[in-house]
């Protein structure tokens, strides 16, 4: 039987990936992901939000009548908080020619060394978000989207880092795979 209330909830084997820019999506929620799809991160409990926007101006003749609706020049937004302090994850956030990672030696463990400052961000990558309920998959992704804001981080006692981002593509694709295969 097929769910058509679908709950969001992550793929427990990861639900963040990155790609350079202009990697295809793929077919699918559940194809085998190319080779230059690499996890981010797990997203926290409180998922993610899509903002699609299907905003629009109307233009009006001298009677204000509307004539035509020109559409917005603004892509839509999705917005989350990754949960992993891993290298994948802040070059997603900061750049990869941003963080430096450093091998463990017998005097340390394995070192990232992120650098921020001024005019610094990251490059535009294409994104993807992979969600499961039962037998249904959902997909949300772009080809092209730029990482255009970092929350606030916090450090406090017993409660995990949260690295809250906010992604805005032109383009973002959402699709539903039933998990009805025909037989």
């Amino acid at each position: 039987m097929t769910n058509d209330v679908n709950l969001g909830i992550g793929l427990a084997s990861g639900m963040a990936f990155i790609a350079p820019a202009f990697t295809a999506l793929p077919t699918y929620p559940g194809e085998q992901l190319a080779a230059d799809w690499k996890e981010i991160s797990t997203v926290s409990d409180g998922g993610l939000t899509w903002t699609p926007n299907k905003d629009s101006e109307p233009i009006r003749n001298w009677a204000k009548i509307t004539e035509r609706l020109a559409s917005g020049d603004e892509g839509g937004l999705v917005k989350g908080e990754f949960l992993r302090t891993i290298a994948s994850t802040l070059e997603a956030i900061f750049g990869e020619d941003n963080v430096e990672t450093t091998a463990a030696t017998s005097e340390h463990g394995n070192l990232m060394k992120v650098k921020v400052e001024a005019g610094v961000s990251s490059t535009p990558k294409a994104f993807l978000f992979l969600m499961k309920d039962g037998d249904d998959m959902i997909m949300l992704g772009t080809e092209v989207g730029m990482l255009r804001d970092l929350d606030d981080l916090s450090f406090v006692a017993n409660d995990p880092i949260k690295y809250g981002f906010t992604i805005e593509a032109a383009a973002w694709t959402l699709l539903k795979d039933d998990g009805q295969k025909a037989s």
